[in-house]
């Protein structure tokens, strides 16, 4: 019976331990850097806003309409971001941040490769994004 008991419990304590390893496995973190960008913090996000860069908010149309950094634009990735669309607020080669809801989120970064790709030299790439934004009670606006 204490054999069997034994057994049970290394078992259970296998099983938590597997759990637990694989949940941290499976958090997806956006890479630290993006060839041909400029990785910026919290902080230097802060300065360039109160500079008047440029913020391009590049999540959905739904999550930008419930908040956003105070005069960023968005341009959606899957939808309106593009070549053309960014050249109609800045030149190749105007600083812009680009961000999305910070570093489990994949967007921000696509974005600033596609970007690059183009040809855009400039490009800020804010993986903190909008939750560190909020988190440090900076401006932000929401859409009604």
């Amino acid at each position: 019976m204490k054999a069997a008991s034994l057994l049970k419990l290394i078992c259970g304590l296998f099983c938590l331990l597997s759990f637990s390893v694989a949940t941290a496995a499976d958090r997806w973190e956006s890479p630290e850097t993006v060839d041909g960008s400029e990785t910026i913090g919290l902080q230097q996000a802060k300065q360039m806003h109160a500079q008047g860069a440029i913020f391009i908010d590049v999540r959905s149309p739904r999550q930008y309409g419930n908040r956003h950094i105070t005069g960023a634009l968005n341009l959606f990735l899957n939808g309106s971001f593009s070549e053309d669309n960014l050249l109609k607020v800045a030149k190749k080669d105007t600083p812009l941040v680009l961000y999305c809801n910070g570093i489990n989120c994949s967007l921000s970064y696509k974005a600033a490769e596609r970007a690059v790709g183009w040809g855009f030299s400039n490009i800020k790439y804010f993986r903190e994004g909008i939750r560190a934004w909020s988190r440090d009670g900076n401006a932000m606006d929401f859409v009604e």
